[in-house]
């Protein structure tokens, strides 16, 4: 396989990639978001070749989290897409394809995408799916399904950021209890 390692140069500044993030060769300091951009398209016809190398499930995953971390998500989309030929019910890799798409600001299509699998009863792609209705102001949608996380047991963090959305957005939704 491929090394995901990669160096660049860019402003006359040296810039390695270690597989999960940008740093200044010399320096080790992580460079700003707007460099970040830059950076990636710098080596993403590179980073594409060496994905392409990668048949194991696992790795395309474990691929497609770096990607989505970096904020490489047109990368991690299409990583998770191989995921999804290799385990088409991969509930992690699907609601990893759900929050990338909605950080790129496609919140219906994170929903179209995922919407055969809407009855899985996976946390995360639960949660993920409810805050795309949220982003499109389906705000009873939204706190229907959230209400599916906080249901079941564990810990459902993200779903809480789910529900404080909803209330703030909608506080007839959740009308104080009697007292």
């Amino acid at each position: 396989m491929a090394s995901n390692t990669h160096e660049v140069t860019l402003g006359g500044v040296r810039y390695t990639w270690d597989g999960n993030s940008w740093f200044e060769t010399k320096s080790f300091l992580r460079p700003p978001t707007g460099i970040v951009s830059k950076l990636n398209a710098l080596v993403r016809d590179s980073l594409a070749g060496d994905d392409a190398t990668i048949t194991d499930a696992n790795l395309l995953m474990d691929r497609a989290r770096q990607a989505r971390e970096s904020q490489q998500f047109e990368r991690a989309v299409a990583l998770l897409w191989r995921v999804l030929v290799i385990r088409p019910d991969s509930e992690s890799a699907l609601a990893i394809l759900c929050s990338v798409l909605r950080a790129q600001g496609l919140p219906d299509r994170a929903l179209a995408e995922t919407d055969l699998f809407g009855h899985f009863n996976y946390p995360p792609l639960i949660t993920s799916r409810a805050a795309a209705m949220c982003d499109l102001g389906r705000w009873e949608q939204a706190k229907k399904l959230i209400g599916r996380v906080l249901a079941m047991p564990g810990d459902h963090g993200e779903a809480f950021s789910v529900v404080h959305r909803i209330k703030v957005a909608r506080p007839d939704l959740y009308p104080p209890k009697d007292q």
